[in-house]
């Protein structure tokens, strides 16, 4: 009898959860063995966080040669054209299909699906459910993975590494070593097929808009395993998060707030992006951050503020109402006066090289969501298209996973037995300090050669730092996931490093202003 297919995903975000379901519509019940693995529930992961929607051409003014064009400029000309147009062609079907299992999205007073503007759009196609759309596809598509036979589940795993196999046919990934965060069991998990699906990487930044588990570790992986990685340079920042110094969690306002009506404003009252861009608070997230950074660095201010009292008290409560209650949990009524705002990490434009099917450089693993460079984004992210991608490519990734040949036998399972966790240590709290506030500060918004140098010679150290400690036993949360950190803060240096001149979000000060290429630079662990 034909044993059925034996597949891991690594990440239980919205790009994983449709790839499982995906590829049990296409095999049929019993064909397929899905583990969805992931170091925490999903409700922490980034596709729940987010708040804007979807982006996908629905109405008769639009269309999706514009929506096209929009992501390829938005991009800098760094987008793959045949990625994009897969994409932006297909979101009106994947929105559908969520309808069909249950998603509610927004209508206007006809009746017909309500789209909001961002910035970067030339139309409005951002379709939504109030401002927690995020957690509204989460929801369905955790209904159907949690009563779905054949995916199980398990919520407290941290992947460590990719498990390589070598033979005349070459290299190929066949498993993950894992670690549970309670038992501190340590197991090798073997597959046919491996999916990375873990999110973007905002933890190596000071201020990030991501949940805290959102340390790059699918990336990381990939490094380790010599897997190529693309766009790394690329990280954008949202340019209106929640300024809280009280707080160590980032709060996001979401574009659809500027969307909506509200506007930037320089600390004497006066409009911010008025004149800077043609279509000023609406402008690209890299331009309107840059324009932020720069006040704030200029006039020695830790935030600008967001008029939205021009939205409407009744329209900002219906439309944004966590936005609405968390404002007012810290005593701000933006119904009534204007948010303090700056630039927080937000998303990591680059990543795992794929193509436009999720496939990666390594035979048998795929990489999916936020953690993959499919091509889409280019060197900077058009707003609202990352959940369109995690809806889009899986598909594919399902369609080619089913028609590629497999080996016939599996190895099965082996446990390694239980590290010694060597748990929390100050010297690591110290070392997440440092590596934040050096790539906040060198290789953050702005950037200029000789900061990036330094931070070179700083991560090199930091990476040192880690291998020795790890041959030493050194085995604990924090230290998997500064490793992890140190590998992806180090990719994006490097990457910033070899990009030639400015593009989308990567800015170097010594360089002439920005330039649209469609090269691009790939990194690989040496």
């Amino acid at each position: 009898m034909k044993r059925p297919l034996k597949v891991i995903v690594v990440g239980g975000g919205v790009a994983g959860m449709s790839f499982a379901l995906r590829l049990i519509d296409l095999m049929g019940r019993g064909e397929v063995d899905i583990r969805l693995i992931s170091k925490a529930p999903v409700e922490t992961s980034n596709s729940h966080a987010a708040q804007g929607g979807v982006a996908a051409v629905i109405h008769p003014g639009d269309s999706w040669e514009q929506h096209r064009d929009d992501t390829i400029a938005v991009g800098a000309g760094r987008c793959d054209v045949e990625v994009v147009e897969r994409v932006v062609r297909e979101g009106p079907a994947c929105i559908q299909e969520l309808m069909d299992i249950g998603a509610r999205f927004d209508k206007d007073p006809q009746g017909r699906l309500d789209a909001a503007s961002e910035g970067g759009h030339h139309a409005p196609r951002v379709v939504h459910h109030s401002d927690h759309t995020g957690a509204e596809i989460v929801r369905v598509l955790q209904h159907k993975v949690r009563n779905a036979q054949d995916i199980s589940i398990t919520e407290t795993l941290v992947a460590l590494d990719l498990l390589i196999a070598e033979d005349h046919r070459g290299r190929r990934c066949h498993g993950v070593r894992t670690v549970d965060i309670h038992s501190h069991q340590v197991r090798e998990h073997f597959a046919d097929v491996v999916v990375l699906a873990t999110g973007g990487a905002g933890q190596v930044y000071r201020h990030t808009t991501n949940p805290v588990g959102a340390t790059g570790s699918g990336v990381a992986m990939a490094v380790r395993a010599g897997v190529p990685l693309r766009d790394m340079a690329f990280v954008q920042f949202h340019p209106t998060a929640l300024f809280d110094p009280r707080r160590k969690g980032v709060f996001l306002i979401s574009e659809a707030v500027r969307g909506a009506g509200a506007v930037l404003l320089h600390p004497d009252g006066t409009r911010l992006m008025q004149g800077l861009h043609p279509m000023a608070d609406l402008a690209p997230r890299n331009i309107v951050a840059r324009a932020i950074h720069t006040v704030m660095r200029e006039q020695s201010v830790p935030h600008v503020w967001l008029d939205a009292t021009r939205i409407g008290g009744q329209r900002f409560a219906r439309e944004f109402p966590r936005i609405l209650a968390h404002c007012k949990a810290i005593g701000i009524d933006p119904t009534k006066e204007p948010i303090p705002v700056m630039p927080a990490a937000h998303y990591l434009c680059g990543g795992i090289r794929t193509d436009a099917k999720g496939c990666t450089a390594l035979q048998g693993l795929y990489a999916l969501g936020e953690c993959a460079s499919s091509g889409l984004h280019g060197a900077d992210r058009l707003a609202s298209n990352s959940l369109l991608e995690a809806l889009v490519i899986p598909r594919h990734a399902a369609a080619a996973v089913m028609i590629a040949e497999w080996p016939g036998s599996m190895l099965e399972d082996i446990e390694l037995g239980r590290y010694v966790d060597t748990e929390h240590s100050s010297a690591i709290d110290t070392m997440v300090v440092e590596l934040r506030d050096m790539m906040t500060d060198q290789v953050g918004i702005m950037r200029d050669h000789a900061g990036l140098r330094s931070a070179h010679h700083v991560l090199l150290s930091m990476s040192a730092q880690m291998e020795r400690a790890w041959k030493e036993g050194e085995r604990s949360l924090s230290f998997y996931e500064l490793r992890d950190m140190v590998s992806v803060g180090r990719a994006i240096c490097e990457q910033a490093i070899a990009e030639p001149r400015n593009a989308g979000t990567h800015w170097n000060n010594d360089f002439a202003p920005l330039q649209h290429i469609r090269t691009d630079t790939t990194f690989s662990a040496s």
